[in-house]
């Protein structure tokens, strides 16, 4: 029935006001006027007319109400029941007394009555009130439509009042905090308050209409000059005593871990304004604690990914799904590869006994109980796992990463324990009757049973349109590289097959490895048959970020053009290909441009065969792309060389990192050329005429003028530690500094190397060895004494470090007095520190032959000497006397 009225109404409205635009069209006044252009909707012209179609039908509705109101008769009762129900209709009862109506006023005294119409002054006062409450009601209207109608009267409304400018908070006490924007100057004066609503996101058609909260204007909190904010507490208990009419609270408490929608509509005496939603998220009660945070284990072996998750976030209860993607080489970066979510069911989930927080799942998983698509990972590959839980359809769990490598099948499989496999040459197989046949034998696929199991009758299709062809047998493209010779002669399984990846990825900043050694088959082998029992193996190095990687291979053995051992610069083999190589190689030296390298090389059972490699990170200065032979890294002992600058117009700096085994020695950088002319020159100075000296030495005299002086090195630049910070300790562009050796201070040096002018040069060599003598170590603290080079007046030993420690009284100074000083030329050196280390001021260095008596004197109470020696010429050394001062 009240639908029918409300028809009714709405119908004779609009041809009310029809009919009023065309009696006024067609009015006297307006006798012989033009007729109106159309109106066109959306514009201002169209704005306005609706506007006043609008206020038409208010004015039209509102008389229709009264009038209905009014009547005495029985028959509208239950209309006027329906309208003093409805709000709405019930505002407008409320001020309608102004409207004319056909009823009369008794006037007292007298049996006449005088209607309304009969004095003009009320008449006139009735229609100023009503323009009045027709004017209120278009204000209230427009505001309540302003987002539907670009109304110009209302301040930007349109941008202020958008879902986004709703904040809701879920606070400490278990109360919502809402915030919304003021509605415009215009529309405030029309507003009467708001209807909050607060529901369970996808519940809204289940929460009732009485959920609504009406909050009138005296009860909306000024949070700020644009906004408006109310708290509602948690659902209340009965309380006797006066109740504050402006203390809300939710209707119901809210789940912890639930996701819950907040509205706000604005009430413009009872006109619904544009409904502001956002939705909050009822936190779980938890600990801040960081091992709270919600654990993830995962292993990729062979063709499965297991994963382990553990929900620590208190909502594990209201799981529904887990959500995991899988970035490739550990990129978190959708741009650089498509990256899908996968969404796991809770029901595919296996829950532990034993720990309700804890689920595990194994994928692929089953595709009639979990249908989950799902491709397996590429074998020695490193991927980044990211998972979380998800709780409701719009809100889920934070995330939680990891890094995983997923590994090939690390078992022994057939292709290395069927040891007849290799008792023949390739392209034959053994069969237990008659020894090894040609896997083309006319025997293979008769159609009799010649050897045992009849294996020999095995996969013969003499077509093989589709299939793996092996002599005359055809294998089905899914059983190659699956782990088990299926073709006589074991070809379908290979060195190539991706399962027989054996990885591991290395993290640290240093380190090193090899290549595994495989079982030998028990069974003798075929001479060209030695090559095939071999397993790839792969190593990722992964260093923290902004580093870049030097990997040394010290040795380097593959059967030529067979078995190759390649670096990718980068985290996989899709990465650029820096070297690839293979056969018998002296050691060598590769760098990556990033923090990441990618090595494949093979394993063997023969020792002989196989690599051994270290490598270091260092901080990525170097930007120009690697060229082999320009720089390196030794760990322990080896050769630097120069790059052939002639051949590579590109180079200009080449870095070569050295490092001792152990901690305590020293490095030994030689020039052998540079010391071949130092020995010959010292000894054609000093020749004598007998063939021994006084010391007890053989002596060949040789003429100076025959020892050819070595070519002219390039420039090189020596620094103790792996930094340009560090301590110059040979700079070969200063003339005076040239030298055959150089000592390290640390167990680290770094050797610069810089192009010549003259490109055409022939290449230069540094021997790198080392020095372990930690039990040449002295200290003296009394006010004098004497300290002399080992074996003093013989000659001393090769190879050593030697430290005196001289520390007195504070306040005082120490005198060095040297009574003798002979040592080898330009590598056997003697060094004087003023302080406690070698890192102190240096006061003296020096070697060759030096005139005695001479004498030094620290500025401190602490001096170190050190003596230090190569594996050439040995002579008697130094005699010093030290006193305080």
């Amino acid at each position: 029935m009240k639908l029918r009225l409300i028809f009714f109404a709405f119908f004779f409205v609009y041809r009310r006001s029809t009919v009023i635009g065309q009696i006024s069209g067609n009015s006297e006044e307006n006798e012989g006027a033009p007729t109106a252009a159309p109106v066109v909707p959306g514009t201002p012209a169209g704005q306005l007319s609706l506007v006043d179609r609008l206020e038409t039908m208010e004015k039209a509705f509102r008389a229709i109400v009264s009038a209905l109101s009014n009547q005495s008769n029985d028959l509208f009762a239950p209309i006027k029941e329906i309208l003093v129900q409805d709000p709405s209709v019930r505002s407008f009862l409320s001020s309608t007394s102004f409207l004319p109506n056909a009823t009369t006023t008794p006037v007292s005294d007298t049996d006449k009555y005088v209607t309304i119409e009969s004095s003009k002054q009320a008449t006139k006062e009735i229609l100023q009130q009503g323009k009045n409450m027709v004017d209120t009601l278009k204000g209230v209207v427009k505001c309540s439509l302003a987002h539907l109608i670009d109304i110009n009267s209302i301040d930007d409304l349109n941008s202020s009042l958008n879902g986004s400018s709703l904040t809701a908070l879920f606070t400490s006490k278990e109360s919502v905090e809402i915030n919304w924007p003021m509605p415009s100057a215009e529309c405030l004066k029309f507003s009467t308050g708001v209807w909050i609503r607060v529901y369970q996101s996808g519940d809204q058609h289940k929460w009732p209409a009485e959920t609504l909260l009406t909050v009138p204007q005296r009860c909306m909190k000024k949070s700020s000059k644009t906004l408006y904010s109310i708290v509602l507490s948690p659902p209340s208990i009965s309380v006797t005593g006066k109740k504050d009419p402006c203390n809300f609270h939710l209707t119901k408490s809210l789940t912890q871990c639930r996701s819950y929608v907040v509205q706000v509509i604005p009430n413009y005496q009872s006109l619904r304004g544009k409904t502001l939603r956002t939705e909050i998220v009822i936190p779980p009660k938890i600990s801040e604690d960081p091992s709270m945070k919600s654990l993830l284990t995962a292993v990729a072996n062979g063709d499965l990914l297991k994963l382990n998750w553990k929900d620590n976030s208190g909502c594990e209860p209201q799981m529904t799904s887990l959500n995991l993607k899988i970035f490739q080489d550990g990129f978190v970066d959708s741009l650089r590869q498509n990256v899908s979510t996968i969404k796991i069911p809770r029901s595919c989930l296996r829950q532990h006994a034993n720990d309700d927080n804890l689920f595990t799942m194994v994928l692929p998983a089953n595709q009639q109980t979990c249908p989950i698509d799902w491709k397996p990972l590429d074998k020695c590959r490193k991927y980044r796992i990211e998972m979380s839980s998800q709780y409701t359809d719009t809100w889920n769990g934070p995330s939680t990463s990891l890094e995983i490598l997923a590994k090939g099948h690390e078992v022994a499989n057939n292709s290395l324990d069927s040891n007849d496999i290799w008792r023949c040459p390739r392209k034959h197989f053994y069969c237990e009757y008659n020894g090894c046949w040609p896997f083309d034998h006319r025997y293979v696929c008769d159609g009799q049973n010649n050897c045992n199991n009849g294996r020999d009758e095995h996969y013969c299709d003499p077509v093989c349109k589709v299939g793996f062809k092996c002599g005359r047998q055809c294998i089905p493209n899914e059983l190659v590289c699956n782990g088990k010779f299926d073709c006589l002669d074991g070809s379908d399984e290979d060195y190539t097959c991706s399962y027989d990846n054996m990885c591991q990825q290395f993290t640290n900043s240093s380190g090193n490895f090899s290549s595994l050694i495989i079982p030998k088959p028990a069974n003798e082998i075929s001479s060209d048959r030695m090559s095939d029992i071999v397993r790839k193996t792969a190593i990722l190095i992964s260093v923290e970020p902004n580093h870049q990687i030097w990997l040394t291979f010290e040795k380097c053995v593959t059967f030529e053009n067979k078995h190759f051992v390649k670096i990718y610069d980068g985290p996989y083999s899709t990465s650029s290909l820096l070297l690839s190589r293979s056969g018998s190689l002296s050691p060598f030296s590769v760098r990556s441009s990033s923090n990441e390298l990618y090595v494949e090389f093979p394993s063997y059972y023969d020792v002989t065969y196989g690599i051994t490699a270290v490598y270091l990170s260092i901080n990525a200065t170097i930007s120009e792309p690697f060229i082999p032979g320009c720089g390196g890294y030794i760990k322990g002992e080896g050769v630097i060389s120069t790059p052939t600058y002639s051949a590579n117009p590109d180079i200009t700096d080449c870095f070569w990192f050295l490092e001792t085994k152990n901690s305590e020695d020293t490095i030994v950088l030689s020039n052998s050329d540079f010391l071949s002319y130092q020995r010959m020159k010292s000894i054609s100075a000093t020749a004598r005429t007998s063939e021994h000296d006084h010391y007890g030495r053989w002596s060949q005299p040789t003429p100076l003028s025959t020892v050819p002086p070595p070519t002219e090195s390039p420039s090189l630049i020596i620094y103790d530690g792996w930094s340009t910070e560090g301590l110059v300790l040979y700079n070969g562009e200063a003339k005076d500094q040239r030298r055959a050796v150089t000592y390290s201070i640390s167990n680290k040096l770094m050797v610069h190397l810089t192009s010549p002018e003259i490109r055409e040069q022939p290449a230069f060599s540094w021997t790198v060895s080392r020095i372990s003598t930690p039990q040449c170590n002295h200290t003296f603290d009394g006010p004098n004494g004497i300290i002399k080079s080992p074996n003093y007046p013989l000659v001393y030993s090769h190879l050593s470090d030697c430290r005196w420690n001289i520390d007195v009284k504070p306040g005082l100074k120490i005198r060095l007095l040297f009574g003798f000083f002979e040592t080898q030329d330009q590598a056997d050196f003697l060094y004087v520190y003023d302080g406690p280390t070698m890192y102190s001021k240096l006061l003296f260095e020096k070697s060759g032959s030096v005139t005695t008596p001479f004498e030094i004197t620290s500025t401190s109470n602490q001096v170190i000497i050190r003596f230090i020696t190569d594996a050439n010429t040995a002579l008697p050394g130094f005699l010093v006397i030290y006193s305080t001062a």
